[in-house]
């Protein structure tokens, strides 16, 4: 495991995406919707801290750890007030309004439908759970309003009535969403609230297939949006007008379907506004996330330890990973083996010593927040660590040794000797020690636990993305929606071992080949692969270190390479630094999307080409070579920086591999051979 170049202003830009490489494949498993007795817990509280906590936060208030990377923002249930409902404007929803939104999801944002992964009686229980964040609001009768029925909209009448009743002021004169008060207006909570892109599709309203989307634009007028400035028309509006701007909307919809939607239409200011939210970088972790007790422990700053407590033994009073395994001597076993415990590696050391020659401890420290995170892995204790106004002070605790462990156990367990973890495991035969001090947390087992060290801000973006996206990759992602956790494929029955993309059978799980060959009538060469990103519940590779590529090459009749027959494409998101970070290409893989390679190759150099040869190759630290090569061209560098580079450079290309090989025979005929 090795760091990342610290270069001018960019240098805490890539600081966190070395632990995230672990995370490039995740295990290829499939879920099936469950029935009545789910193996997910049916408890309402258990649903509501896998499904609905990333986003809607452990007190419902929509200040969930993924706040900074939606839009909108998740809905704050103690208010009681939701958008999509059939019910007059200030009235709860129903529990079908309810039921349709968790059923089916909100197209368009990061709420997913969980129709195909929750149960009736699950989705149940969440509307109960709901209720219960907002219990005064509930008390009131949910009635619906009723819908026109078999009523055929005006569309060109309901073109003038979008003008006339100042739709065009919020939505705009083309409802792009970029009308003259656009930009001023606000939500309930006083944030930035930009008006839908009405020509946007799929349209935004939860439906469900077969859904008259007509009569969903209707609802939306009749009843508006609570919360946001969409303001109710029921009562003021004639049913028959709101039917026919419906209408309206419903058919410059139906034309941008037609043509093809515009994705760069985003809500740029609104999404800039809710990007301002994003502070991990300065106060320690995601505002508003969690309780208390989970902020202790979640990827901010670690205060020092301080003396050790008192009635603790001397295994208990230590933070070096050797005296964890006398009592966890599995996770130990794991860990050894991982890319936490090499995260303090040669190629990150030695760009902390050249930090600390510089003084250069703001930039130290901001490596060393996932690296070796612990107070006493740094050589200096920042103001906040220090109870200071400012600056930084030598550390009288530093110890070299624990810096080398990476992210060590206490890393994640101990916080001024208080050990953290997760709710002991059904059936465990772990022996209890009483007074022994040990929190136990859920949080430990959801993707949040993981989200300081595998996302970056979209603030710090290079063509328009974070360069580190993982966690929301995953948000977004089908495992999400199944309730799939990166603990469930990266540390399954809690092993410690967080396999990824330098684990060859790992990487392996995470893809699919499919390929075809062939040679047609003119005798012409065609080959044609397809890398699917079948197991990995976010893009592949997710960090932009590793690159994989596949390639293809054609041989003859006793296996030797035919010249020229050759082609390969990289995939990963390839980045350079040239006076300033370039994104130079992005190839990597969508969940369950696929990147294809074609080649064809002219009769006379292939008459004799029998096979094609199919390889996916994986350079788990390509990034990481580039750069080792680049700073040992340094000769100013001291000789100990220089052997570290060394070995930090050898290891990358040890960790090189050749994860499948696939042989295809070229068949002489029109119809080509195919192979799954």
């Amino acid at each position: 495991m090795v760091g990342l170049p610290m270069l001018a202003r960019s240098r805490q830009l890539l600081l966190l995406t070395l632990l995230a490489a672990l995370c490039t494949a995740g295990a290829a498993f499939a879920i099936a919707k469950p029935s009545e007795g789910p193996a997910t817990a049916n408890t309402s509280d258990a649903l509501y801290d896998r499904f609905c906590l990333a986003c809607h936060g452990s007190a419902g208030d929509g200040n969930g750890p993924a706040l900074p990377l939606l839009w909108p923002q998740a809905r704050n249930f103690l208010s009681g007030d939701y958008k999509w409902r059939t019910t007059s404007s200030g009235m709860p929803p129903t529990d079908d309004d309810l039921r349709r939104t968790i059923r089916h999801g909100v197209p368009g944002t990061s709420m997913h439908g969980f129709g195909d992964t929750l149960s009736d009686s699950q989705i149940d229980a969440l509307i109960a759970k709901l209720k219960t964040y907002a219990p005064r609001k509930f008390r009131r009768e949910a009635v619906p309003l009723p819908t026109p029925k078999n009523r055929k909209a005006d569309a060109a009448r309901g073109a003038t009535l979008y003008l006339d009743l100042g739709c065009e002021k919020c939505h705009g004169t083309e409802a792009k969403g970029d009308g003259p008060s656009a930009s001023q207006l606000k939500d309930d909570a006083g944030r930035e609230a930009a008006p839908y892109d009405l020509t946007s599709v799929p349209l935004r309203r939860p439906s469900a297939p077969g859904d008259d989307p007509t009569e969903q634009i209707y609802m939306s007028l009749l009843t508006g949006l609570s919360g946001t400035p969409m303001p109710a028309y029921e009562g003021a509006v004639s049913e028959a007008d709101l039917w026919d701007v419906a209408g309206y909307v419903q058919s410059i919809r139906a034309t941008m379907a037609a043509e093809g939607l515009n994705k760069s239409s985003v809500m740029p200011a609104a999404a800039k506004a809710y990007d301002q939210t994003y502070k991990v970088m300065r106060a320690g972790y995601y505002p508003g996330h969690g309780n208390e007790r989970d902020r202790a422990i979640f990827g901010g700053t670690i205060a020092p330890q301080g003396p050790p407590q008192k009635g603790l033994t001397p295994a208990q009073s230590s933070l070096d990973a050797k005296r964890c395994s006398r009592c966890h001597n599995q996770q130990a076993r794991d860990w050894k083996g991982s890319l936490h415990a090499g995260a303090g590696s040669p190629g990150l050391t030695a760009q902390l010593l050249e930090m600390e020659r510089r003084g250069a401890w703001k930039s130290l420290q901001s490596c060393q927040r996932c690296h070796n995170p612990l107070a006493e892995q740094s050589p200096v204790l920042s103001a906040m660590q220090r109870g200071a106004a400012s600056g930084y002070a030598r550390n009288p605790n530093y110890s070299e040794e624990l810096r080398d462990q990476g992210l060590t156990c206490a890393s994640c367990h101990v916080r001024k000797w208080q050990r953290f973890g997760p709710p002991v495991a059904k059936g465990s035969k772990r022996l209890t020690l009483p007074g022994y001090p040990v929190t136990e947390l859920a949080i430990y087992e959801r993707s949040d636990f993981c989200m300081p060290c595998h996302q970056l801000p979209s603030r710090t973006t290079l063509a328009g993305k974070p360069l580190l996206n993982t966690y929301k990759e995953w948000l977004e992602g089908p495992y999400m929606r199944k309730g799939v956790q990166c603990q469930h494929c990266h540390m399954p029955d809690r092993e410690h071992t967080w396999k990824g993309v330098h684990d060859p059978e790992t990487f392996r799980e995470g893809v699919a080949l499919s390929m075809i060959a062939g040679r047609g009538d003119s005798g012409t060469v065609s080959v044609r692969v397809r890398v699917k990103n079948a197991g990995a519940g976010h893009y592949l590779p997710t960090t932009p270190t590793p690159a994989a590529w596949v390639s293809i090459e054609l041989l003859d009749a006793s296996g030797e390479r035919i010249k020229g027959a050759y082609a390969e494409k990289r995939i990963g998101r390839h980045l350079a630094y040239e006076g300033g970070w370039k994104e130079l290409e992005d190839t990597r893989i969508p969940p369950g999307e696929s990147l294809e390679l074609a080649a064809a190759w002219k009769s006379g150099r292939v008459s004799k080409a029998k096979t094609a040869r199919i390889r996916l190759r994986v350079e788990p630290d390509e990034y990481y070579e580039r750069f080792y090569l680049r700073r040992l061209k340094n000769k100013k560098l001291p000789t100990n920086e220089r052997g570290m580079f060394e070995e930090a450079l050898r290891r990358t290309r040890d960790s090189q591999y050749l994860a499948l090989e696939r042989l295809l025979p070229i068949r002489h005929t029109a119809k080509p051979s195919r192979r799954e």
